[in-house]
């Protein structure tokens, strides 16, 4: 059998080796080679992905291009409905049931400026307007030559007319109408006329992309309202292959070319109450360059996340070797027994090791903690006291200064102790050291000797001022709410360097000063005389 080699020479030997350049160098071009692996494949994927994104960013685009038109239908039919509601509301005057048709001439204007019409028009049964809000009342009147308007006598059902010039307006309009009936048969005909601006408004509204074109036609596809050129184009026919298209009804898509000749891809909605449609004209050339647009966007993504992917690559032995020189000098410390505190590391092995090393910190200051410290009270213990108040004397020794020592020793304690058990005890001991902690500054520092015996070393305070913070905690620790009869305190002070010379000399004139409070009662405080 070979030599067998320490573990902790092991261990070396091992941190040695992948500390060897060579290990370092190796390492990145490991990585390097996964990278063009895992890319290689999502190359490819990326290329099927781009012919794929192609089409369905441009169904896409088409669908939400469908669903404007529908909305664009959608509130036209709305703004006629409106407009018949008013309608609907009018042709109940009281002024129409006893023909005073000069009270109803102003009432129909006022309808008229609420609803944005260009004229309201009352038919009689004869066909001929009785009132036109475009002319004062008495004025001489045309026969209406609307068929569509005129059908109402027969149907008495209410229509929305195709585009038209109006006999008085001399304009193109478009009419919403409404019977006017007398018991159970239509004794006039009551009509708004709207202009094409009223559905502009609606189109410009939507504020589509540059380029594109929307259009509302008639039942006939008559161009109604428009976007591009609308005083134009506005009673012309839109274009024969949307036309078509749109006689189906329903909704659909179309490429067609529209009036000013260029290519485009339509999306059309038809209305199953006017039977008027809106369409969406998207140019060929621009949807297929946003697109074309997008998809450069995503190989330069692609090209850009390989270039980072590489440069991670090259960089990671570093960053590694960063994590891993990052727990040295926190481990030198924590043999020191210094507190260490690391926070979470690149490296995941790295950072295992970091929070082992946090947890051991921890170990080491709770028990450095125990050492020092009360386990029962968390006061400070005999032993950090008297180095405490070793320091401070030769502080006071130095600026010529003085320090005091409190010995606290509880009157009652053994009482409580026998008649409610030592839990009882241990809570009353508890308890008095908090009423000490917040007697005092957080310059002093307060400790228990043993059993029921405290003691505080008053940094920098005079006898006078020992005895007032004496007296403060003496309220404090005879205030218990169970036992405040039961239980208080003989406190005993001693001042250096008046009292004693020593830390030894001092905490035995302290002692014995206590055990003099104690002897004169309860609740007392004395004083070590001179030395």
């Amino acid at each position: 059998m070979g030599e067998r080699l320490p573990v902790g020479a092991a261990v070396d030997a091992r941190i040695a080796d992948h500390a060897l350049p060579h290990r370092v160098r190796t390492v990145r071009g490991w990585l390097t080679l996964l990278v063009f692996v895992c890319t290689l494949p999502a190359f490819a994927a990326a290329t099927l992905y781009i012919a794929f994104e192609y089409q369905r960013g441009r169904d896409q685009l088409v669908r939400d291009s469908l669903a404007t038109a529908r909305a664009l239908t959608a509130v036209v039919d709305r703004e006629l409905a409106g407009t018949r509601s008013a309608l609907l509301a009018l042709a109940s005057s009281p002024y129409l049931a006893t023909d005073e048709l000069a009270r109803f001439h102003l009432q129909a204007q006022q309808v008229q400026r609420t609803q944005n019409a260009t004229n309201i028009v009352l038919i009689d049964a004869h066909g001929r307007q009785a009132v036109n809000t475009l002319r004062s009342f008495g004025s001489q009147l045309p026969l209406e030559p609307n068929t569509a308007i005129l059908g109402i006598f027969q149907t008495g059902q209410p229509v929305v007319t195709d585009l038209f010039v109006g006999p008085v307006a001399r304009r193109p309009l478009l009419a919403v109408a409404v019977p006017v009936m007398r018991g159970d048969k239509v004794g006039y005909v009551l009509a708004a006329g709207i202009g094409p601006e009223r559905l502009s408004a609606v189109l410009t509204q939507q504020r589509l992309p540059p380029g594109w074109v929307a259009g509302i036609f008639d039942s006939t596809g008559t161009v109604v309202a428009r976007t591009r050129e609308a005083e134009r184009y506005v009673g012309q026919k839109g274009s024969p292959a949307l036309i078509a298209r749109m006689a189906d009804g329903g909704d659909g898509v179309v490429e067609s070319v529209t009036l000013e000749g260029t290519p485009v891809v339509s999306v059309f909605s038809r209305s199953a109450q006017s039977r008027w449609s809106v369409a969406i004209g998207i140019p060929r050339a621009m949807l297929a360059g946003q697109l074309r647009g997008s998809l450069l966007g995503l190989v330069a993504a692609t090209l850009l996340l390989l270039a980072v992917a590489l440069g991670a690559a090259w960089h990671v032995g570093r960053r590694m070797a960063r994590s891993i020189r990052a727990l040295v000098a926190p481990a030198v410390a924590l043999g020191h027994g210094e507190p260490v505190k690391l926070p979470p590391l690149e490296l995941q092995e790295a950072n295992e090791v970091a929070q082992a090393m946090n947890r051991t910190s921890d170990l080491l200051q709770r028990a450095v903690d125990r050492a020092s410290h009360d386990a029962l009270t968390g006061l400070a213990n005999r032993t950090l006291f008297e180095e405490f108040l070793h320091s401070q004397i030769a502080v006071c020794h130095r600026a010529h200064t003085e320090v005091s020592v409190m010995v606290i020793d509880l009157d009652g304690f053994k009482g409580v102790n026998d008649r409610h058990g030592h839990a009882a005890g241990d809570e009353l001991l508890r308890w008095v050291a908090k009423r000490i902690v917040a007697g005092v500054r957080q310059s002093d520092l307060p400790a228990r000797l043993g059993g029921d015996e405290f003691a505080v070393v008053l940094v920098g305070t005079t006898e006078a001022g020992a005895r007032q913070v004496a007296e403060k905690i003496l309220e404090l620790v005879s205030s218990h709410p169970e036992h405040q009869r039961a239980v208080s305190a003989s406190i005993g002070i001693a001042v250096y360097p008046r009292s004693a010379r020593s830390m030894d000399e001092l905490l035995r004139r302290a002692d014995q000063a206590m055990y003099a409070a104690k002897g004169s009662g309860k609740r007392r405080i004395s004083v070590a005389t001179q030395a």
